[in-house]
């Protein structure tokens, strides 16, 4: 049997620490980690584990992610075995890396298997079991598979609408249905559920919720869409700034600067799109070298950009 360890003190310590910054909050983990080790404290193991997955998936430092959830996951199958919620919430929590390195496939298989196990184990009315509702339609989308994305979304939503009082996983959810809808060429449903979306995040905390800043990027492309440059230039500012005061100088926070780009080219405001450019630049060479493929893209984009003004 596990020691009897302060789960409560520990989120509470770590929600605390996180609002500290990234390096703070990494330490803090791995010394919660080395302590729990030296300890024997196996359900401290797997909470570490999975937080330290989730840092490093929203830091995009993928490798390190996949391995920590793979260790919460061993702690999990030596101690519960694999027909649990936690192993279904620790293959939630991994397939979610596995779809933001380009793999949604592997994801979608990953959140298959955690939605039959939170089925076997009678938890279809969770909000565990919502998330991965919610996630596994985004690997469908990302797959191409549109109606059976939309089959999951509207389950996370008709289940979400018979709990009160969980504004931020119904904002998440709208969130979603944005996308969706958009990419399914419903662009009234799209922005009806963007709307919704902002309204849900400003009511729950807006920029105090980490999901802000999609949201934030999903209206900004709508208003670049229909020609609002201006505002979907002051919308991606805002999301990028979120972003980098969540999660750091990530992937996203890059990919932001390049849509921030074509708003601005846009607008005939050419030095600012090689602004962007360049931004976006420095943070892929940062994450993944000057050769990889994400970054040479943003290279390229940037030489022709500076072509076209020569």
């Amino acid at each position: 049997m596990d020691m009897e360890w302060d789960a409560r003190g520990f989120y509470q310590e770590l929600d605390s620490v996180y609002r500290q910054g990234l390096e703070r909050t990494e330490m803090f983990l791995l010394k919660s980690r080395e302590e729990f080790q030296t300890a024997g404290n196996a359900a401290g193991l797997v909470a570490v584990h999975n937080e330290l997955g989730s840092f490093y998936r929203g830091t995009s430092r993928y490798t390190e992610s996949l391995t920590a959830f793979q260790l919460a996951g061993e702690e999990i199958i030596r101690r519960l075995g694999m027909d649990c919620a936690e192993y279904a919430t620790l293959l939630n929590n991994m397939a979610g890396t596995y779809r933001l390195m380009g793999s949604p496939k592997e994801a979608a298989e990953l959140f298959q298997q955690a939605i039959d196990i939170y089925r076997d184990q009678g938890a279809e009315d969770s909000y565990a079991f919502i998330s991965v509702l919610n996630n596994i339609s985004l690997a469908y989308q990302e797959l191409g598979r549109l109606e059976e994305a939309a089959v999951y979304l509207e389950q996370a939503l008709t289940k979400l609408r018979r709990i009160p009082g969980h504004l931020h996983e119904a904002a998440v959810t709208y969130h979603n249905l944005t996308a969706l809808y958009h990419q399914m060429g419903q662009q009234e449903e799209a922005q009806r559920y963007l709307e919704l979306a902002l309204a849900a995040f400003e009511d729950c905390g807006g920029g105090e919720d980490p999901h802000y800043a999609a949201a934030l990027n999903s209206l900004a492309g709508f208003l670049y869409g229909a020609g609002d440059y201006e505002r979907a230039i002051e919308t991606y500012q805002k999301a990028a700034a979120y972003t980098k005061r969540w999660f750091g100088e990530n992937v996203e926070y890059a990919v932001t600067f390049q849509n921030m780009s074509w708003a601005c080219q846009s607008m005939g405001r050419n030095a600012e799109a090689r602004h962007c450019l360049t931004e976006a630049e420095r943070v892929l060479t940062a994450l993944f070298g000057a050769d990889h493929e994400r970054t040479q893209a943003v290279r390229d984009a940037l030489r022709r950009l500076e072509g076209a003004a020569s």
